[in-house]
């Protein structure tokens, strides 16, 4: 039966009675909060159903009146701003049509989850998923961390600098520390401090959580062998604060690192309880506990590499040169970029201009400036983690006669000018190296009708054997009525984003398969061809060729892919 969304009255009243004689001796259910709300006692622990504004539009909460934080309980979240309330965990779908149903289900829901946690089902949880229990017990008012580029450091030390807000933002060495701070915020850190990492063994219970000094020596001694020592060594150089990140793993081998402060207690006059050169000479524990410690609020500024479908790629440091930063270049740079590629060169000799804005990722803020120095920036800023951009706002030919070094430890080579000389010079200069560096050559035809992205290992195929002497392609898919715009050379043609986006993702998505292994050694050549629609737009057609070769292109668009043999 559905319940009208708006006859807010009869539907609560219909749960009300849809509950009646239902539960067993040791529940009861109570009206609350002005109608918005259920009370419900079952086993021995008191729950609040609470439905929001939106509901039914929202699933309703769950929550345990009075829940001891010093006892935690898997799936339950403690809540300090409602006092000893705590949120219950439930996967409850949302259920607009039938809002009793969903009422009901999340009461069920809690009940099962009690029921599991009693039996000890559900213990595993607090270490599958440490880091989010560990944000859900620290005390209020916690300080912050930001961590950035510790996967791959279980133990040793890192750098970092303190805020004046409070936040500690940690880093595996100074480079990287220096880099992001630089693109971000367009700061200089000078000398960053020392912190160390400390990996646990075993992962502890929310009630085992470091939360004071003697909690966190217990910790050391007891789930991370050797701790003790790396903490009290950074100790004996005196700091005034310290940030020890702990690193662990949950039983699926999933990482987690979270953070602890260690501040140096002091008396009224703001002294330090020991004078340095005692300090020195103290032993692990004894000089840990001149320090208070608190947990801090742990985040990672890295998330969002948990997104990618190949996180490989972020960690093995690939290096793309892209030659052509305009619509096409731009794009497929940003994407390459965000999809884990750690080091990019750029090369364009052209500024930004207004016509170019509807196209390129850069915009209006950016007019006047160099279309590679303008990507720079907005790839710096986006993404400040990324280890290397290289602009040249220059011709691809005095690139690389400044810099014969430039392709040297580079894995791709990807051409976007849609200038045939351009490409012609890359091919030689690729053709020249030893292995052959992998190159993907792309352009679009007129109106974007069709975009082409061939990959050349440089083994056979020449990029040079698909044009005529003169640049025109042999294997030209569309062809249009709709004159181009008259300007100078007639080197442009007018297309929008969305067309632009599809072009970028095929070139990007041919270097992702060869960056990320699928290809070695083989020569692709992608098309994607436009909608019917677009093509009529124009006044279009495919070629005599492409209709021989490939085939009637699909009315709605698609990508198609054969062999570079003409």
């Amino acid at each position: 039966m559905a319940y009208p969304a708006h006859d807010i009255d009869g539907w609560f009243a219909t749960l009300e009675e849809a509950f009646e004689g239902k539960l067993s001796d040791d529940h009861t259910l109570i009206r609350v909060f002005g109608g918005q709300g259920w009370r419900v006692r079952t086993m021995g622990v008191g729950l609040l159903v609470l439905a929001d504004k939106d509901f039914p539009y929202s699933k309703p909460q769950t929550f345990i009146e009075s829940y001891d934080r010093a006892r935690p309980r898997p799936h339950i979240e403690p809540i300090p701003t409602l006092g000893d309330m705590a949120r219950i965990c439930l996967t409850t779908p949302t259920i607009p049509a039938n809002p009793l149903l969903a009422v009901q289900s999340a009461v069920r829901d809690a009940r099962q989850l009690l029921k599991a946690n009693e039996n000890g089902d559900e213990d595993d949880d607090f270490e599958r998923d440490f880091g989010s229990y560990w944000s859900q017990y620290l005390p209020q008012g916690s300080r912050a961390a930001r961590l950035c580029g510790l996967s791959g450091t279980v133990q040793g030390t890192g750098t970092y600098f303190y805020t004046t807000n409070g936040v500690y933002y940690c880093f595996p060495d100074k480079a990287s520390l220096k880099r992001y701070s630089r693109h971000l915020w367009g700061t200089f850190i000078r000398d960053p401090n020392r912190f160390p990492v400390v990996e646990m063994q075993h992962l502890p219970r929310p009630d085992r959580f470091p939360r004071d000094t003697e909690m966190m020596i217990t910790a050391l001694k007891r789930y991370a062998p050797g701790g003790l020592h790396a903490v009290g060594e950074m100790l004996r150089a005196c700091p005034k604060r310290l940030p020890v990140v702990f690193s662990g793993a949950g039983p699926d081998g999933r990482p987690f690192k979270v953070a602890v402060e260690l501040v140096v207690k002091t008396d009224r006059k703001g002294r330090p309880p020991v004078k340095a050169h005692l300090q020195s000479k103290l032993s692990d524990e004894e000089v840990i506990k001149l320090y208070e410690t608190s947990p801090l609020d742990t985040r990672h500024l890295d998330a969002a590499l948990t997104r990618l479908p190949v996180r490989a790629l972020a960690a093995i440091r690939k290096k793309v040169v892209v030659v052509g930063c305009g619509a096409l270049g731009s794009g497929i740079a940003m994407m390459l970029s965000k999809a884990g590629i750690a080091r990019l060169v750029l090369i364009d000799p052209e500024a930004l201009d207004w016509e170019n804005i509807r196209r390129h990722e850069v915009g209006a803020e950016y007019v006047g400036v160099a279309k590679v120095l303008a990507l720079k920036a907005r790839l710096e800023r986006s993404l400040p983690e990324i280890e290397e951009v290289v602009a040249f706002d220059c011709s691809v030919q005095t690139a690389f006669e400044a810099h014969p070094d430039l392709l040297a430890d580079a894995d791709l080579v990807i051409a976007a000018t849609g200038d045939w000389a351009s490409d012609v010079f890359v091919s030689d200069a690729v053709r020249k190296r030893e292995p052959r560096l992998p190159t993907i050559y792309t352009w679009t035809e007129a109106f974007a009708l069709a975009t082409h992205a061939v990959l050349l290992s440089g083994a056979k195929g020449q990029f040079t054997e698909g044009f005529d002497i003169v640049g025109s392609f042999k294997g030209k898919a569309s062809l249009a009525d709709r004159k181009a715009p008259p300007e100078c050379g007639d080197t442009t043609s007018p297309f929008g984003a969305v067309e632009v986006s599809q072009s970028q993702a095929l070139a990007a998505r041919l270097a992702l398969d060869l960056l990320g292994g699928r290809y070695g050694g083989v020569d692709v050549w992608r098309t994607w061809t436009a909608e019917q629609s677009t093509l009529d737009d124009v006044e279009g057609r495919w070629s005599d060729y492409w209709i021989g070769s490939r085939g009637q292109p699909p009315a709605l668009g698609g990508i198609s892919e054969g062999t570079w043999t003409f």
